[in-house]
Order: structure tokens, then C-alpha cells, then sequence
């Protein structure tokens, strides 16, 4: 494939030496903690992928104390308005002993191919409870979501990319039920479906989306680049041959490796 003549890989080799002067063994110290430390479990969860219409998360609010009882508080904001409401409002109370409390969060009203993402974040006071020692302490927890489609499988496509992959290949073919929307499953890397569109007019829309993984640059990205108007449009379906020539781009954080053109058989 193209991407080869550049320089791949990364090696890193670490050395180290440990020396001391005091072989003296002072024992195990202990140490307790200085404050609720009130914190999310988890900063970033996994996104969660669903084609359910609605679901619930659980989101666990921890504390390093747990003598008496404590309420925390903490504020809210989503990315569209309507979709996620919390069962107890803004607020958890730890009681007597009780180290963990876990609340729901439910997201309604999802629409298929969208995204979205709830940030709850504690209060100032809460903040304010972080154990100074051992600094362990997420303030804030972001849940992702991907509304994903109901796919069916269509059957065998073959992709053809002479410039930029240099190779051609058989691909399965997937399509959103009720939509004009496909995906070519694992095309150039495992796990990394290529999702494009055709329209009644027959133009074929790749809109920008990872493509697989560089051992050097991270991830590649691609996107229709026929027009080079950012219009994700990348070329014309043929419903005769069942052909679409797709000219893409191919991009890294660090710049474009250039547009090339292959060539997508349907099923």
C-alpha cells in the first residue's frame, strides 16, 4: 500500500539502575486517609454503543471516609437538551458507612447515528474534598453514546484501491435498515467500518471517519474527496454495473497523505 513507503514503526528502550546508600528496612507505613476525597469512580467510561431507542447507566460516586453520613453535589450538562435525566436529581448522600453510591442515569429519546455525551461535574465543595496526599480524584465523568443503526447484511462486496492501498479485496456489505446508509465491514483494518451513503441521485457521500490504525501517526482517516469541497462527496453509483469509483482522502493528525481513487462493487 502506499503508506508503506513511509517510515513505519517505533522503538523505545529504557535502562535504568536503581542504587541506594541505606539498606536499612524502616518498615511498612500506614496511612489514612485526610478528607472525603469524594470523587467519580470513572472519568471516561468506554462509549457505549446501543440501538435501543433508550437505556440506563449506572454511575458510581465513591468517598475515601466513610464515617457519618455526607451529601455530595454535582452539576450537569448534555450535548442536546431532552435526552438524560438522573433518577435522584444533582445530588447523592453516603450514609453511615457507606463508601459507594451508585445512581442512574437514563438517555431517552435516542435517534439512530447520532452521538451524545453527558458531563457531570462536582460541586466546589465536593472539589475541595480531595485528599491533598495522594491527589486521586476524578471531579468530573463524561458517558458517551453512540445511537447506533439496526444493520442487515447484504452480502459480498469487492473493493479495488490500485494506488493507495495497492491491493483488492472482498468485502462484506451492510446496510441500515430503512435508510440509504451502507458500511463495508473491517475494509482496511479489523474493527474499522467505512460507512458512506447513496443518494437518490446515485452520489455516493463518505463522510470523514477513522480507517485504521498507523504504527507511527495514529489513526487514518478518510472522507470523499471528489470536488475537494469537504462535502464528503466521493464519486457516482452506477446501478447497471453496480460500481461507484470513490476518490478519498486519506489524513493523519500530521497532515494529508494525498486523494486517490478506487473502485467499490456492490452485492
Amino acid at each position: 500500500m502506499k503508506i508503506n513507503k513511509y517510515f513505519l514503526g517505533l522503538a523505545v528502550i529504557l535502562l535504568g539502575a536503581l542504587t541506594s546508600c541505606e539498606t536499612d528496612v524502616k518498615g511498612d507505613v500506614m496511612y489514612a486517609p485526610m478528607g472525603q476525597n469524594i470523587s467519580f469512580e470513572t472519568a471516561k467510561p468506554s462509549t457505549i454503543t446501543t440501538s435501543q431507542s433508550s437505556l440506563t447507566i449506572p454511575v458510581r460516586i465513591i468517598r475515601s471516609l466513610t464515617s457519618g453520613s455526607y451529601t455530595a453535589n454535582f452539576t450537569a450538562e448534555a450535548s442536546e437538551e431532552g435526552i438524560f435525566s438522573i433518577s435522584n436529581g444533582t445530588s447523592v448522600t453516603f450514609a453511615e458507612g457507606q463508601g459507594v453510591v451508585v445512581m442512574e442515569v437514563t438517555a431517552s429519546n435516542l435517534e439512530k447515528g447520532k452521538d451524545y455525551t453527558y458531563t457531570l461535574t462536582l460541586s466546589p465543595t465536593d472539589v475541595a474534598t480531595a485528599d491533598t496526599i495522594t491527589k486521586k480524584q476524578n471531579v468530573s465523568t463524561v458517558i458517551s453514546i453512540h445511537s447506533d443503526y439496526s444493520w442487515k447484511k447484504l452480502g459480498k462486496g469487492h473493493y479495488s484501491s490500485p494506488e493507495w492501498w495497492e491491493d483488492e479485496m472482498d468485502v462484506e456489505i451492510q446496510q441500515a435498515e430503512g435508510t440509504n446508509i451502507y458500511r463495508m465491514m473491517d475494509l482496511f483494518e479489523k474493527g474499522y467500518n467505512i460507512q458512506f451513503s447513496i443518494g437518490s441521485d446515485n452520489v455516493v457521500t463518505v463522510p470523514k471517519q477513522a480507517s485504521w490504525n498507523h504504527s507511527s501517526y495514529g489513526v487514518v482517516y478518510l472522507e470523499g474527496f471528489l470536488n475537494e469541497d469537504k462535502s464528503g462527496v466521493a464519486g457516482v453509483y452506477d446501478p447497471a454495473t453496480k460500481q461507484a469509483p470513490l476518490t478519498l482522502q486519506h489524513t493523519v493528525s500530521a497532515g494529508s497523505f494525498g486523494a486517490y481513487t478506487d473502485v467499490l462493487t456492490m452485492p
